[in-house]
């Protein structure tokens, strides 16, 4: 019996690992020793690599990426400046300030609140801040897992949702984006399809 062909062509990057294929968008290092730190979360693998050498898929990668991607021919000699800043409860909004001071083009918010991306109040009013001074806000959450949804109280001042993207892949996106547009509905648009 001959093991039928697998190609992984077409389906991005991805990281193998203790015989687990997994995509890059959602693969994420979950441990700091463990040998099976690397995980995809509620997403799960794409498939695996069977001890017979046998690769076999069970999903697809249902995102935008490399090749497919508006980006992929994307050549910066300097990435625009992205922060991330973790909210947490009191939070007053002086990480927000600060990196405005520094000349940031993006804050990507990690917030609380069940996954929805909450920031407290002092933070809001730093952020509205920012955004009228032209700084994008991707709102993302600081769990590693969930959607972060388009409430109206934060897109009507002009955040983006981060989906369910870790905040360290949404600065990175969001520096991608920054290198096509300003504009809040492409970005947005952006996070919606990658």
């Amino acid at each position: 019996m001959g093991m039928r062909p697998v190609y992984a062509v077409g389906k991005g990057v991805l990281v193998v690992l203790n015989d687990e294929i997994n995509s890059a968008r959602e693969v994420a290092k979950t441990n700091t020793y463990r040998l099976e730190t690397f995980q995809s979360g509620q997403l799960g693998f794409l498939g695996y690599v069977d001890a017979n050498g046998e690769v076999v898929f069970y999903r697809d990668v249902a995102r935008l990426h490399t090749s497919r991607s508006a980006f992929s021919r994307t050549s910066v000699a300097t990435w625009p400046r992205v922060d991330i800043v973790y909210s947490y409860a009191g939070a007053d909004g002086a990480f927000i300030n600060a990196a405005c001071e520094a000349g940031t083009r993006g804050i990507v918010v990690a917030g609380t609140g069940a996954g929805a991306g909450l920031v407290s109040s002092a933070e809001m009013a730093a952020l509205q801040t920012a955004r009228a001074a032209g700084v994008m806000v991707v709102r993302s959450n600081r769990l590693g897992n969930g959607r972060v949804l388009p409430l109206a109280k934060y897109t009507a001042h002009g955040f983006v949702s981060a989906d369910n993207l870790t905040p360290q892949k949404a600065r990175i996106l969001l520096m991608l984006a920054l290198e096509k547009t300003n504009d809040v509905h492409s970005i947005q648009a952006f996070f919606d399809q990658y």
